[in-house]
């Protein structure tokens, strides 16, 4: 009865989630009220306000405009000191006002208020710095004055990351500048960075975002312009890296080989790579305006002043306004392409910022010399691919399938002997696909190319070094456990050491594997939420009701040939992803491998001594360490070796995931690769609202793959989560069960130990549930770097007691426990006071236990200390 309730809960959870899918469109544009109301005199706008949104409030200072006239017909130019404020449906003008008329500043949104920096007025360009606080008890705005830019400065760009406000180029009294300065919030200080390359700007972009080895402040187009003389509109942009403090020239804007020219823009960061960049003026009308101008001030001939005074008018009566066009740029692969046309024109030097996904645009030039009152919120969404009827029916075929295998497992879970070990039915061939499986998981079917396609090919050497493992394993540890006739690997700790050892070993194991459950659940359902647009914790929910359901039945066989089954699915079905790429790439097998070359991305060993990043002895060093751990002392790998019949199979077993490893690691490598190109000759199928870099081989075979094959690789996506998980859910309750339920719960009947094994099967997977779903609201760029993180802080010190206890006749339970105690301590303070890289902290833990334990057994015998056990 039990069986049937779980497998309709399963299966219902699984329609209403194929129920949910819908599209959205690219950018929704919606009108908030316009900047005017009884008593506010705002002349039909501004240009160059200044502001931003606190506390749902949007604030919006200064600006200038023409209330007597426009400007070719002698209207002047008036700067504003009042400030507004939209609370609710109505604009309101606050009791304060600037310290001064102020316009063409920029501004920065803080946690505390609204940062004015700069600007410009009658007088020119000023210096001034404030800080404006909204009080919604009483609607009022606090000012307050921070120390002064270094210099004067108009029409600059400025951003905010961490505790610094960068402020880069803008205008002083004269002109352009090249400058590049940096407030640091906590000191209230200003700092002088290298001046930029190239030509000075003003009315440019910026924007900060990753790079592949970096986070970079970008700066886009703009302006050089010189009192007096005409502008040079730029079309080239550069970066300045955060952590070098070096600047480089990235190249020329180009669309379709068009370069362009984007001034009084607005730029953002968008997702984890891209940056939209939001409207502009191009150079053709602001280049003959400009060049009509210059000559207007030095023309004394009245017919000739009279002919160009009509060539103005007619271009500024009939401008079209500036661009609809929002741009988006891939900060991985350099490249630009128009990501969306709106239906109206954009206006320029408008004030506007982001909250969340939202784009505010308050006022701003609708062209030359107009204001406009209009303000707007930009959404960004995504035009979601059609997931389709067929690959619907696939997925949720195949994720039936894995519920009924457990189903049918069910009947065959007679004793603890079956659910913990499958009664040695399992063959080892089986067991061997299910360990290369369980490695294998959702964190390397996307995890990998997308490391590979941000960065390099310099965690390739992670997996070579679980091939370079498997002699010592097979020759060391398997025999240990196949002689000791043990259920969990924590056993051994305790015929070698005492109870204490085994409990802290289990422990370790049961919470590392909560947090692995969490990293594994949330993979796949950021995939899924980018197919269908069911959100992430909807499907969170799904996959654990339908894991929960079949692990808790069907025991180890059902986790065993689930993973069978995904080991097929994946491998099959990446090798179909690399040979549709490089089928519908417009370039050459040869050129591919020129062009990935010259972009450094074969790079597999950076031979630097430096520990801090992941160069090769990181890699290699850390990487065995951490293949030692998880392949020697994890449950869910040792479980594993614990169902074959013999040591000649256990081993088998081993050297079956050894053999895959390394086709499978080229495959995965090489797809990321591979998608670096495809996305770089095609960087408008990239959707720039893409917001983990995980997400980026799901993306492609939902919106790549034919119909069928992409539902089954999603699919395949779900089940590769799945088994992973149900190996963790069986391994956690086998070790719950012998290593604590029994220890206290002598001579418990086997029905009832099978009965809690599956009560401990369902709490495990409620909590990564939970933990999953927390996760789901977390900043975490690359879930690959978080689980080799949590896998050498938890497990590091647990390679070196089972070290200790094979290796070393003299090591004692007092000493290793202490040397334990000593290599967390150390642990914990390589990761908060060093920069050493997480990936070594597996090797540090192994090391320093067993150098720690060994010393300390020396120093405190102990005189019934225990025999080395199997010998």
């Amino acid at each position: 009865m039990m069986i049937k309730r779980f497998i309709a809960v399963a299966a219902l959870c699984c329609i209403s989630a194929l129920c949910m899918g819908q599209d959205r469109q690219k950018l929704i544009v919606q009108k908030l009220p316009s900047l005017s109301g009884k008593g506010l005199d705002t002349f039909n706008g501004f240009a160059g306000m200044m502001g931003g949104r606190q506390d749902g409030v949007i604030i919006a200072a200064g600006g200038a405009n023409f209330p007597e006239g426009l400007p070719w017909d002698g209207g002047a130019k008036v700067w504003s000191d009042a400030i507004y404020f939209l609370k609710g449906e109505q604009w309101q003008l606050a009791s304060k006002t600037l310290p001064s008329p102020l316009a063409y500043g920029s501004s920065v949104i803080l946690e505390e208020g609204i940062l004015l920096i700069g600007g410009e007025n009658s007088q020119g360009s000023i210096d001034q710095v404030l800080l404006l606080q909204f009080n919604s008890n009483d609607n009022s705005i606090d000012i307050t004055e921070l120390p002064s830019l270094p210099e004067p400065l108009a029409y600059s760009a400025a951003v905010v990351d961490n505790d610094y406000v960068y402020v880069v180029g803008g205008k002083n009294a004269q002109r352009s500048t090249n400058s590049l300065y940096r407030l640091s919030l906590t000191k209230e200080s200003w700092e002088k960075l290298p001046d930029f390359p190239g030509e000075p700007r003003a009315l440019h972009v910026a924007a900060i975002q990753d790079t592949q080895h970096s986070r970079k402040l970008f700066v886009i187009g703009g302006r050089n312009q010189i009192k007096g003389q005409k502008s040079v509109p730029l079309t080239t942009y550069l970066s300045y890296d955060l952590n070098t403090g070096e600047w480089q020239e990235q190249g020329r804007l180009t669309i379709d080989d068009r370069p362009r020219v984007l001034m009084g823009a607005y730029g953002r960061p968008t997702g984890s790579m891209h940056i939209m960049v939001y409207g502009g003026s191009d150079e053709v009308l602001f280049n003959k305006l400009e060049e009509i101008a210059l000559r207007i001030s030095s023309e004394s001939n009245d017919s000739l002043l009279k002919d160009l005074r009509s060539r103005r008018d007619e271009i500024l009566n009939h401008h079209p306004g500036f661009s609809k066009q929002v741009l988006s740029y891939n900060s991985i692969t350099d490249r630009w392409f128009v990501y969306d046309t709106l239906p109206r024109p954009l206006p320029v030097t408008a004030l506007s910022f982001a909250d969340g996904q939202d784009v505010f645009m308050v006022s701003g030039e609708a062209s030359p010399g107009i204001r406009t009152t209009t303000v707007q919120k930009i959404t960004e969404g995504e035009a979601m691919q059609p997931f389709g009827t067929i690959n619907y029916m696939v997925l949720f075929g195949y994720l039936m399938l894995s519920l009924l295998i457990g189903v049918y497992f069910s009947y065959k879970q007679k004793s603890t002997n079956d659910y913990f070990v499958g009664g040695g039915r399992i063959p080892w061939w089986a067991s061997g696909l299910s360990v290369f499986g369980t490695l294998l998981s959702a964190i390397t079917f996307m995890a990998i190319p997308a490391k590979a396609f941000v960065t390099d090919w310099s965690f390739f050497m992670l997996n070579m070094a679980a091939i370079a493992i498997t002699p010592l394993i097979s020759l060391v540890f398997i025999p240990f456990f196949n002689r000791l006739k043990i259920t969990t690997a924590y056993e051994f700790l305790e015929d070698r050491f005492n109870y204490t050892a085994r409990a802290f070993g289990s422990l370790s194991f049961i919470l590392f594997q909560l947090g692995r459950i969490g990293i594994v659940l949330l993979l796949p359902s950021l995939a899924i939420s980018i197919v269908t647009g069911i959100p992430v914790e909807t499907s969170i929910l799904i996959m654990s009701v339908l894991c929960i359901a079949y692990t808790a039945f069907g025991g180890i066989e059902a986790v065993i040939w689930t993973d069978v089954m995904q080991v097929i699915v994946l491998l099959g079905g990446s090798v179909l992803a690399v040979v549709w790429i490089m089928l519908h790439t417009e370039s050459s097998f040869g050129d591919m491998i020129t062009y990935a070359s010259e972009h450094q991305k074969f790079n597999v060993a950076n031979m630097d001594f430096d520990f801090t990043k992941a160069t090769f002895w990181v890699v290699a060093i850390g990487g065995l360490a951490s293949a030692m751990v998880t392949q020697g002392t994890d449950q869910t790998i040792v479980q594993r070796y614990l169902t074959s019949t013999d040591m000649k199979n256990s081993q088998k077993t081993l050297y079956t995931n050894a053999v895959l490893t390394l086709p499978a690691s080229i495959i995965f490598f090489g797809l990321g690769t591979l998608l670096f190109i495809f996305y770089s000759e095609f960087p408008a199928r990239l959707s720039p609202t893409i917001s983990n870099n995980d997400s980026i081989f799901p993306m492609y075979i939902v919106k790549e793959l034919p119909v069928g094959v992409s539902g089954l690789l999603v699919a395949g996506i779900f089940s590769a989560a799945m088994s992973s998980i149900s190996s963790s859910l069986n391994s956690v309750s086998t070790a719950f069960c012998n290593d604590f339920y029994k220890r206290f719960k002598m001579g418990v009947p086997d029905k009832r130990l099978l009965r809690i094994a599956r009560i401990a099967t369902v709490l495990t997977g409620l909590i990564g549930m939970v933990l999953a779903l927390w996760m789901a609201n977390s900043n975490i760029k690359s879930l690959w770097d978080e689980f080799y993180r949590y896998l050498g802080l938890f497990t590091g010190g647990l390679g070196g007691m089972f070290l200790l206890g094979m290796l070393t006749k003299r090591a004692n339970a007092k000493g290793t426990l202490m040397g334990l105690f000593a290599s967390a301590v150390l642990i914990w303070y390589i990761s908060v006071h060093t920069e050493i890289s997480f990936l070594m902290y597996a090797f540090f833990g192994v090391v320093s236990c067993y150098g720690f334990g060994y010393a300390f057994s020396l120093m405190f015998p102990e005189s019934d200390q225990k025999d080395m056990p199997g010998k």
